[in-house]
């Protein structure tokens, strides 16, 4: 019971606060040292010299001690904090044992046999200090298929240390050499002492060789009676029994036993390493792809003419290299190694005039290995080796859906490659004719099959094979594509670009059999066509000439900063975009399919095609329906007023466009000239689509928001009235893309940052300073070790320090976890009071009615 005045001992808790840090500082955030952000003077410390002494640099003259405090703070709180917290703790249990997946029924005895040794071994490593020196281990220890018991061991008992037995001087030498006697003179005992010596090596050597002698033969006995011991054993035997004859296990035993062994290979790649080397191979085929992209080489190679002439010893221009070659004279006077003044000319005529020797002795021997070299350039591969991962290698990390693809894709080509309606061995027709009628008797797939069977059977590397065999088929190709896109119908032009997908991995191979010559070919065709748009530059190029630029596309690098056939048909595509007009649904088509070609050119290397933006904006132009008074800007070839400015306008009036579904280019449109509504709502689907694309590639560049802001005008003037939803849609996409890159803002223009160069001195003469420090004097190897011993003292006293700090925050961490867990302990204690106040109150509540009850 608790007297009426007083409190309870739990209220006396309930009433006691709790306990706040004294430091002001605990809550407060670390200082940033932000860029921008202006900073606090009273934060920098600056430490004093007494002296200024030119030519030292100081690295701590000022500083942010709160700033580096905190960084310091943070960094044992991610490393040492994280141990600390995680220290004996064990709360997760993983299952390592082999097959832990398997059920009951597929538990095989491999697998039970892979776990005992696993086991076996685990229990190896674990009791390795115990087992030791074990004598008693039941393990028989092998070499070579036999233990080391039965291994028999040859010792040589011969000892080198055996003393011989008439090594002991004599008494007649002894009394002559040690007391004088014969009277002979210290001359003549010198000279006895000599042949004393002789004689014993002599004797020694003869002993030498007469035990080697004896062991040969002991050796030479031993080897004959191990011959003669089967006989002996045969001739002791009465009478041999019949052997049975052998059957088929002992003959297995037999050519087991006699089998060669094999030899010792490399070992097996692991498949991490395996993946590390694909990773590294790709890694470095994408940096070949990028520096061929940023023309890094050209770069290179200039700056390697550029080679300096002359360095000075106080030459402060850091790497700022003096223009001009090494062919200009340099007369400046300069010291020579015998320390005479004097200029670089004469030297330099000398050294001029071997070079010019090594220079004309160098070609002299490239003519003759020209000469001696035949049509090896055949066979020279192109640097281009990432294509080859372009569309297989490029994309294996992105989902394992596409090497399923790829594997599918795989079992096509074999089985389209083992059709036995055809023959394996084809010879190379001689003729156009003759190759086209091989093919016009066989599908697509069967005209693939028969073009790689052509290929495997006169490739190059074949003994007996005209090499310009594969250059005849690539040109044979060639045609052939021509001829199949010319005057095709939109049915044909189906079957065509199918067939051409198929064709599309031997024209690669073909490419890569010779590249130089390979390439020569079709840059002669896109010439050719290029002559025949020259001569009628206004009127677009049939199929069979943009179906090239496609080719191109897919045969070689079109990220390149110059390429000898990717740049020209490049170029092409841009005169056809911009000099060509636009009046049919065919020229529209042929222009749209043009400008996904050029997107496709530049979806590595992000640059700029002028043309392709163009036409979009006028494709986009024609689209809007305008009055007859009113006219829009827009660039040749497309025109801002008449008939053709909207030749895709739709009237808002025409339901019909509205309840059309998504479709994309047709074939037909590409031979069709008559524009339909249907058209027109599929290709200005198309182009605001292929707009989205060319400013998602262009996002990165400089000027985005110049390439944006007209898109956007002429978006605002489209009426979506007559177009369905998808493409309200595409419409709304493209209309923020185009506000986001127009809101950009250009950086103002700056020159580069250059360093003045300084003036050109002449070389010093180097003499050795003497000052008045009393230093003692050392030699080279001594200082290089005093300054080694003082950088270790200082690098020993900065570790001590650190291990100073770290024994400091986590003493800091073990009171926090102390004083965390009184507080939780006095949290509980508080509990139990509040309980037990609460039940004595009950109690005294019941006491308090059974005393009313009484009375």
């Amino acid at each position: 019971m608790v007297a009426k005045g007083k409190k309870a001992s739990a209220d006396a808790v309930y009433a006691k606060k709790t306990v706040k840090s004294s430091n002001p500082f605990d809550n407060t955030a670390a200082q940033s040292s932000k860029r921008g952000q202006k900073q606090n003077p009273f934060d920098v410390h600056v430490n004093k010299e007494k002296f200024k002494i030119l030519g030292r640099i100081c690295k701590h003259d000022r500083g942010m001690p709160g700033v580096s405090r905190a960084k310091a703070l943070q960094k044992r709180s991610q490393t040492l904090g994280q141990q600390f917290a995680v220290k004996h703790k064990t709360n997760r249990f993983k299952d390592n044992r082999i097959g832990k997946h398997l059920s009951g029924d597929q538990l095989t005895e491999s697998v039970m046999n892979a776990r005992y040794l696993a086991e076996k071994m685990s229990q190896v490593r674990s009791n390795q200090k115990a087992e030791k020196f074990n004598l008693n281990d039941d393990e028989l220890l092998t070499h070579r298929g036999q233990t080391l018991e039965e291994i028999e061991q040859y010792r040589d008992e011969r000892s080198d240390d055996e003393e011989l037995d008439d090594e002991a001087l004599d008494a007649d030498f002894t009394s002559a050499a040690h007391f004088g006697g014969d009277g002979d003179t210290a001359e003549d005992r010198q000279k006895v002492i000599d042949e004393m010596i002789v004689e014993q090596k002599r004797r020694k050597n003869e002993i030498a060789k007469e035990k080697d002698e004896v062991y040969d033969l002991t050796e030479k006995l031993d080897a004959n009676y191990k011959l003669l011991l089967p006989l002996v054993a045969k001739a002791t035997k009465d009478e041999q029994d019949a052997k049975p004859p052998p059957d088929a296990y002992d003959k297995l035993l037999k050519e087991m036993i006699f089998e060669p062994r094999g030899s010792v290979t490399d070992k097996l790649i692991n498949p991490d390493e395996l993946a590390k080397q694909e990773a590294a191979r790709l890694e470095k085929l994408e940096n070949e792809r990028l520096r061929r992209m940023r023309a890094e080489g050209e770069e290179e190679e200039q700056a390697s003419v550029l080679q300096p002439k002359h360095r000075s010893a106080d030459d402060l221009d850091d790497g700022y290299f003096l223009e001009g070659g090494d062919d200009q004279e340099d007369d400046t006077l300069a010291y020579d190694l015998d320390g005479n003044l004097g200029t670089h000319l004469n030297g330099k005529k000398e050294a001029k005039a071997e070079k010019n020797g090594d220079e004309e002795g160098v070609e002299d021997g490239e003519e003759e290995e020209e000469e001696d070299s035949d049509e090896d350039s055949d066979s020279e591969v192109d640097n281009l080796s990432d294509l080859k991962e372009s569309e297989s290698e490029s994309e294996a990390e992105e989902t394992p859906r596409v090497s399923k693809k790829k594997v599918k894709k795989s079992a096509e080509l074999s089985t389209a490659s083992m059709d036995t309606s055809i023959p394996f061995t084809i010879k190379m027709p001689k003729t156009y004719e003759d190759f086209t009628e091989l093919l016009s008797k066989h599908a697509a797939p069967q005209k693939a099959t028969i073009v790689e069977r052509i290929i495997k059977c006169n490739h190059p590397k074949l003994e007996g094979v005209n090499r310009e065999n594969v250059v005849k088929l690539y040109s044979f190709l060639l045609q052939y594509i021509k001829d199949l896109f010319e005057d095709a119908s939109d049915q044909d032009i189906r079957e065509h670009f199918t067939l051409l997908s198929k064709l599309m991995p031997h024209l690669y191979e073909l490419t890569q059999l010779n590249p130089e010559r390979m390439s020569n070919t079709l840059l002669e065709v896109i010439k050719e066509k290029y002559g025949e748009f020259r001569k009628n530059h206004k009127m677009y190029p049939s199929l069979d000439t943009l179906i090239y630029f496609k080719l191109v596309a897919n045969l070689y690098s079109t990220s390149d900063f110059r390429h000898p056939v990717a740049t020209p048909c490049f170029i092409f595509m841009q005169h056809i975009l911009s000099r060509a007009r636009v009046r049919t649904r065919q020229e529209i088509s042929m222009g749209l399919f043009l400008v996904t070609v050029v997107l496709e050119f530049v979806s590595q290397s992000k640059r700029l095609l002028p043309a392709a933006f163009n036409f979009l904006q006028g494709i986009v132009h024609m689209s809007i329906p305008k009055r007859d008074v009113e006219q829009l800007e827009i660039t040749p070839p497309f025109e801002r007023d008449g008939p053709l400015s909207k030749l895709l306008a739709i009237p808002a009036n025409n339901k019909e466009s509205k309840s059309l579904e998504r479709q994309q280019l047709q074939a037909a449109d590409l031979v069709t000239q008559t524009i339909t509504p249907d058209f027109k709502v599929r290709a200005l689907d198309t182009t605001i689509l292929l707009i989205k694309e060319a400013l998602t590639l262009v996002e990165e560049q400089v000027g985005a928001c110049y390439l944006a802001q007209p898109f956007l005008r002429l978006l605002a003037r489209l009426s979506l009235e007559p177009y369905p939803d998808h493409v309200h849609l595409h419409h709304k996409e493209v209309t923020e893309l185009a506000e986001k890159l127009a809101a950009q803002k250009m950086k103002p223009l700056a020159p580069a940052e250059r360093k003045p160069k300084a003036l050109r001195l002449l070389e010093p003469r180097f003499e050795a300073v003497y000052d008045d420090k009393r230093r003692p004097k050392m030699s080279k190897a001594k200082e290089e070790r005093a300054k080694l011993l003082h950088k270790i003292k200082r690098e020993k006293k900065g570790a001590i320090r650190e291990i100073r700090r770290d024994t400091a925050f986590v003493q800091e961490l073990k009171l926090k976890q102390t004083l965390q867990s009184d507080k939780e302990r006095h949290e509980k204690v508080k509990r139990i009071y509040q309980e037990a106040s609460m039940q004595q109150g009950e109690l005294n509540e019941l006491a308090r009615a059974k005393k009313k009850k009484k009375f």
